[in-house]
């Protein structure tokens, strides 16, 4: 019993040790980012936002109205404030270093619930500080909610994953008032419930309610004066994109980056990542519904891949369990120098480069010759560097390192 105890102490401290480092990192991009001036420092989509914490969620119709929890979540440190724009702006960054952290912790917990390494651990919580999908652009543009919306739909994940009855179904509620992708949540819940016990009656019982509540949502902001919300018609328009080989070209440059060298080495040893869609089926619900969308969304690409996260966080688990240490150490010491190269998270942000750099299809329709010619002169050397850091971790799969051969079931089914 003592020694339980004291294992039990010690990963507590390790998780805790993860939250505390890339809450110290994200500071540290936040100081050298810098913070958009676009709308007094509240962007696009963060007018909206900002609107919902002074005046309320339920004013008028648009599609942030369609995400209120985490605009809630919020709400207690705005309150707090002189509740003015400056106010708002100090609450949502405030409320985001909290974000960083809660994701950090519930991203570690699953990749231990997939028995990755310590190793493997250290790789995924440094990425996600690093990342810009993850972290650098809400330092830059604090007035967003998608970071929460992250850290609520990794814990739903996880508590799902682990078994829990009672608290999956209420985070699966939580993560589909957090963003529209949180239904997909309850889908993976379902799925899962079914596939263990087959029992189709209670796996709907149990993960009915966040589908429930997410379709009342929407029809309640439908009946609110304002703006039109996204329908499927527009989903269908934007397949449009797809006859243009600049978006490809994009979408699946993003694919493989968006998590910095994490998604990229997923991407690289993508046959490593078969038998985890294969034990566990329910991850082809989860991440295939929401490429789905990302594949018919705008031209944002990576803010829906972005939604990805748990599917590679199990991922990155999956492999990791199969590699041995001499493999671990070489692939996740080059996958984090592409981190670096592709996320450049100590780099300032400013309006002249934040289309270019980070939205970079927006620019391509109106750019001057010349102008243009420096983009592609960019993205090309940026997409070819990719592409060969690819190819080279997937050409070292036969490596001279002998890989540990594990039939991993990290997660005991219930």
């Amino acid at each position: 019993m003592a020694l339980f105890q004291v294992t039990r102490y010690r990963a507590v401290l390790i998780v805790a040790a993860f939250a505390v480092i890339n809450t110290a990192l994200f500071l540290v991009v936040e100081t050298r980012t810098g913070r958009t001036s676009q709308s007094d420092g509240r962007g696009s989509d963060g007018v909206a936002y900002v609107e919902m914490l002074h005046d309320g969620i339920y004013v008028r119709a648009s599609n942030e109205r369609l995400r209120p929890m985490i605009v809630l979540f919020d709400r207690p440190l705005f309150l707090l404030s002189d509740r003015s724009v400056a106010g708002a702006l100090d609450a949502f960054a405030a409320m985001n270093v909290v974000y960083i952290a809660w994701l950090t912790v519930a991203a570690v917990l699953l990749a231990a619930a997939y028995q990755a390494s310590i190793g493997a651990r250290v790789f995924l919580a440094l990425n996600i500080a690093l990342c810009i999908a993850t972290s650098k652009y809400f330092a830059y543009y604090p007035a967003l909610i998608d970071l929460g919306a992250y850290a609520v739909m990794m814990t739903a994940m996880l508590v799902i994953v682990r078994g829990h009855k009672r608290a999956g179904p209420v985070m699966a509620v939580v993560a589909a008032l957090s963003r529209e992708f949180g239904v997909f949540v309850a889908l993976f819940g379902i799925h899962r419930e079914y596939r263990q016990h087959r029992r189709a009656g209670r796996a709907l019982l149990m993960y009915a309610p966040a589908l429930i509540v997410s379709i009342a949502w929407r029809l309640l902001v439908l009946r609110l004066p304002g703006d039109q919300l996204l329908r499927a018609t527009d989903f269908a328009h934007n397949l449009a994109f797809w006859t243009d080989y600049n978006f490809v070209a994009f979408f699946l440059y993003y694919c493989a980056t968006v998590f910095g060298g994490l998604s990229l080495l997923l991407v690289a040893r993508a046959g490593n990542c078969v038998p985890l869609f294969r034990r566990e089926p329910e991850w082809i619900t989860f991440g295939g519904g929401i490429f789905v969308l990302a594949a018919a969304g705008s031209a944002d690409i990576w803010r829906y891949l972005a939604y990805l996260l748990p599917l590679a966080v199990a991922l990155l688990g999956t492999c990791d369990a199969r590699w041995s240490n001499a493999r671990r150490t070489w692939v996740y010491s080059l996958a984090a120098l592409v981190t670096l190269v592709t996320q450049r998270p100590f780099e300032p942000m400013n309006a002249a480069i934040y289309l270019p750099r980070w939205f970079p299809y927006y620019v391509i329709p109106s750019a001057p010759p010349d102008d243009l010619e420096r983009f592609w002169a960019y993205w090309g050397w940026m997409m070819l560097a990719t592409a060969v850091v690819a190819w080279i971790i997937a050409a070292f799969e036969s490596t001279p390192f002998h890989d540990a051969a594990v039939a991993s079931h990290p997660v005991t089914d219930s």
